[in-house]
């Protein structure tokens, strides 16, 4: 037994950790609802949901190209 008095079973557990761009809040919100049904067999999964922000890398335009080469 642990110090707090349960037993501590080992579990194997499956993550999986995907990010992708999207146009709109509602198209990731809709992403996520076609992963619930998809995993709502499984009683127990939890999912992480969470919007974030990135820089998008863009061409660089042809003055910033020129400075870069100078």
């Amino acid at each position: 037994m642990s110090e707090t008095g349960h037993d501590i079973e080992m579990q194997e557990i499956c993550t999986i950790q995907i990010a992708f761009s999207v146009d709109s809040d509602e198209q990731a919100i809709g992403y996520k609802k076609k992963i619930t049904e998809i995993l709502s067999d499984i009683s127990n999964a939890r999912i992480e949901f969470a919007l974030t922000s990135m820089p998008k890398l863009t061409k660089p335009n042809a003055n910033s190209t020129a400075k870069l080469n100078k």
